[in-house]
């Protein structure tokens, strides 16, 4: 018999081994990124575990939200990439899903956002696919890999005044998360019109990842820094969570950052560059990535009804309107004042 609890702390260690050991593991999986989120907004951990004889044979990341507005749910992931459930058989799968649907009775919905398709569910009515993520394989030399870039890229990282000019420094302990925070709030409050993530994020994940599976890529020229990529290390994959960029630089800093990363990724045996994800109609974006020698893999947006009997629409896009408003603010007047409110939307 499978049974499904919410994970506590006597059940820690046995959780992490089990995420550590099983194929399709992913940083979002962990409890420390989970513990990253409670520090930094207050996410209410529900993560489940099923076992059998005590064994743990499927687990499934889980967060309460309880937003000022959207009633309150239940995700498995909140950002920045897809999570759901590992499990080693359909009766474990099975099981998790139970007990997913006994909680959501209680609240008015809950979402599994996950990278791979799960198997057909009555009990999962709903479907959504909103955006690609995009792979680049490792197993490869870094010169096949290289041949394989779209040519204005290579024609790029061909520039010798940028090797000559520009530094890439890898922060394995967090002494350039403020470096690092300055570029990215300015990229997305100001170029792209999102809320930055707060400050207090960055430094929350060295915290809890200590041993260098976070790392932050930068460039420098001058003693100035003017791009930077923020990068996870976990479970055979390097995983691009945010990026940041001087947007009065006149160079490319981004194209050498990701190359510096797909080499280092290749060099240590990761066998995934995991370029994020991006809205399936953002044309501009799936012409970058795809430059790089990725194509596009479909991720799944299954809704759960509880109190609410049809999906809703994601936040992301629910509150898409702001773009133009935040982009037009000081991106510090952004981060001090309206990033903190992240905690009540999630």
């Amino acid at each position: 018999m499978i049974d499904v609890v919410t994970v506590h702390e006597g059940l820690y260690q046995k959780y992490s081994a089990y995420v550590a050991g099983t194929a399709g593991a992913r940083f979002g999986h962990d409890l420390e990124w989970a513990m990253v989120l409670r520090d930094t907004y207050g996410a209410s951990i529900q993560h489940l575990v099923a076992l059998e004889d005590e064994r743990v044979v499927g687990i499934c990341p889980l967060f309460l939200c309880q937003p000022i507005t959207g009633g309150t749910h239940y995700l498995t992931s909140l950002f920045p990439s897809y999570f759901g459930p590992l499990y080693d058989s359909g009766l474990a799968l099975d099981a998790l899903l139970d007990a997913m649907i006994k909680k959501t009775s209680a609240v008015q919905y809950a979402e599994i956002i996950s990278p791979v398709p799960l198997p057909d569910d009555e009990r999962l009515p709903y479907l959504e696919q909103l955006d690609y993520t995009y792979r680049l394989s490792l197993n490869n030399t870094v010169d096949n890999i290289h041949k394989n870039f779209r040519r204005n890229y290579r024609r790029i990282l061909r520039d010798p005044k940028f090797h000559e000019e520009v530094e890439l420094v890898v922060d394995s302990d967090g002494s350039l998360v403020r470096e690092f925070y300055r570029l990215y709030a300015g990229l997305y409050a100001r170029k792209h019109g999102f809320i930055p993530h707060v400050e207090r994020l960055f430094h929350n994940i060295y915290s809890h990842y200590p041993n260098g599976t976070a790392r932050i890529y930068m460039a420098k020229h001058n003693d100035k820094f003017i791009g930077g990529i923020f990068t996870f290390w976990r479970y055979s994959e390097v995983y691009c969570g945010w990026s940041a960029l001087d947007l009065s630089t006149t160079y490319e800093p981004t194209h050498f950052l990701i190359w510096k990363i797909i080499q280092d990724g290749v060099a240590q045996g990761y066998q995934w560059f995991n370029h994020g994800e991006s809205p399936r109609d953002h044309e501009r974006l799936k012409l970058f990535k795809q430059g790089w020698g990725m194509e596009p893999s479909d991720t799944y947006r299954y809704f759960i009804p509880g109190q609410l009997s049809k999906p809703v629409v994601r936040a992301f896009d629910r509150f898409s309107w702001t773009k133009k408003i935040i982009s037009r603010l000081p991106a510090g007047v952004t981060s001090t004042f309206l990033s903190p409110l992240i905690r009540y939307v999630l």
